[in-house]
């Protein structure tokens, strides 16, 4: 027994070293050192900047360094958010920031920074911070700083604010139609349907993923086996995909070979024809040129990833393509959200909202007719209610009826069919409308509108019927916005920092904000 018993001793101390010894071999002979200060900043509801200075790495070459961030974990590891910032640019001591967005309300986070080299990725301590309650009453300051701003103004306009998928605030006011059109002075109201030009891209951006996702296609798959088999095939075309033209990167440049909106001829069946037939130049392709053609190609597109058979005769294959694209927006999107297919892609004959410029001349408005021949990069006539329930259904909400959350996600952070932008508040995401009329010496007139996604949830869709002389953009500016994009950014503000002694918080020019600041 006693000889028994010795022999367990020894077994079990030899595994006992044994284990010591693996679990000894899992630590790194040499101690990483990762020396570093992080500190956060204008914490708000939504986001917080985070400074660090890294002052001491031992562990060889950086590789990539950043920050990592989690509200799940104490201590945060690549796997969670992350911030990558590439090989530092210098020497140490290294500062660095970031402004963290996307951040739920009243929530504890853990931030911390993360170094990758050769040996390994190491990271710095954690440091816990805390983001405030989304202040009260927010979304009416909003609806206010925009109707004081938009109101007595002498052109008309409409807004309406959702949260989530609820309607919270709107406004209207103005004139749809003035009293010198045969339909007499209409007021412009939240229900007055107005062109809404190129926010139709990001519904055409929305069809497309919806579609692909059916079909197993991806956005990195070439376009050219989805057109019509007898249009000729122009040098490089093979090169493009799906991706580009939702990103405007195609190559295409219109018929006049420059980065502007294409005309409405080359938007057309024989126009976008006529385009594939041109080509690109490979020195094009890759890069932004934005151009209306990028999504009207998609009213071909479409259809064609929906198995319609092209028959080679462009009148039957025009009208056929634009009904198959029309009638899947709108059994795929419109029906859901409760839009009446009624006047969809033309003006109400009975009460049309007409375009004017600004100052008012006192002459006929600007009616943009009917869009069936040229739809996809612009074209639906929507009312701020309907275009507002449409982008919250889509964006603001969990109700994936419309889109996957994954579909979500690819659009508003991949610029497929949107634009963004980050300010101290948050990240916004938008597209915005264009359309006017100019010949001669005549003052521009036309239409600007606008979606924008902003911080938790909010949608706000604003309609103007009148563009300003000059640069025939959205009627009002000021030293802190340039157009309508601006203009919402400092609303939104306003609206969040109020003015303290007649100055704003934020002192800033939000054009100053956006990546690709020209009108769309």
């Amino acid at each position: 027994m006693l000889n028994s018993f010795l022999r367990s001793l020894v077994l079990l101390g030899l595994l006992t070293g044994l284990f010591i010894q693996c679990k000894k071999n899992l630590e790194p002979v040499t101690p990483a050192t990762l020396r570093d200060s992080t500190q956060l900043s204008n914490v708000t509801d939504v986001a917080a900047i985070v400074t660090a200075t890294l002052t001491e790495f031992t562990e060889g070459e950086i590789l990539q360094f950043g920050f990592v961030w989690s509200d799940q974990h104490e201590s945060p590891t690549v796997a969670d958010q992350r911030l990558d910032m590439g090989r530092p640019k210098g020497d140490l001591p290294l500062p660095f920031n970031h402004l963290l967005v996307d951040l739920l309300p009243n929530t504890t986070y853990h931030v911390r920074i993360f170094v990758e080299s050769p040996r390994g990725t190491f990271y710095g301590p954690v440091t816990t911070f805390r983001t405030q309650s989304t202040p009260s009453g927010v979304l009416t300051k909003l609806a206010q700083v925009l109707t004081d701003s938009l109101r007595g103004r002498d052109f008309g306009y409409s807004f309406a604010i959702y949260e989530k998928g609820t309607l919270v605030a709107s406004s209207g006011g103005g004139f749809q139609s003035r009293a010198v059109e045969a339909a007499g002075a209409i007021p412009a109201t939240i229900d007055s349907k107005m062109q809404i030009a190129s926010m139709t891209k990001t519904i055409t951006a929305m069809a497309f993923f919806r579609l692909a996702a059916q079909k197993n296609i991806k956005a990195t798959d070439p376009i050219l086996n989805y057109l019509p088999p007898t249009w000729p095939k122009g040098p490089n075309l093979n090169r493009i995909t799906f991706r580009d033209l939702l990103t405007h990167r195609s190559g295409i440049t219109g018929f006049a070979d420059h980065c502007t909106n294409g005309s409405y001829v080359e938007n057309v069946w024989s126009g976008l024809k006529s385009l594939t037939e041109k080509g690109i130049k490979e020195s094009n392709h890759g890069n932004y040129c934005y151009q209306n053609v990028n999504f009207g190609l998609f009213r071909v597109l479409i259809p064609s990833l929906l198995g319609y058979t092209f028959t080679g005769q462009d009148d039957t294959d025009e009208a056929a393509t634009q009904q198959m694209y029309l009638s899947y927006l709108q059994s795929t999107f419109f029906t859901k959200a409760g839009i009446p297919a009624q006047h969809l892609l033309t003006n109400s004959p009975q009460r049309p909202t007409l375009g004017y410029d600004y100052p008012y001349s006192g002459t006929f408005g600007f009616n943009p007719g009917s869009f069936e021949a040229t739809v996809g990069a612009y074209g639906f006539y929507l009312s701020a209610q309907e275009a507002g329930r449409l982008y919250a259904q889509a964006f603001s909400t969990p109700d994936e009826s419309l889109l996957t959350q994954a579909m979500k996600d690819s659009i508003l952070t991949k610029g497929y069919g949107t634009y963004s932008t980050i300010t101290p508040y948050g990240r916004f995401s938008y597209h915005d409308g264009w359309w006017y009329i100019r010949s001669g010496g005549v003052k521009a007139k036309g239409f600007r509108s606008l979606w924008m996604k902003c911080p938790n949830d909010v949608t706000v869709v604003l309609f103007t019927n009148a563009l300003r002389d000059g640069d025939h953009l959205f009627p009002l500016r000021s030293e802190r916005y340039l157009d309508i994009v601006s203009f919402v950014l400092w609303a939104y503000t306003e609206a969040r920092a109020p003015a303290r002694n007649g100055r704003s918080d934020a002192e800033t020019n939000f054009h100053k904000y956006l990546e690709y600041p020209e009108p769309h």
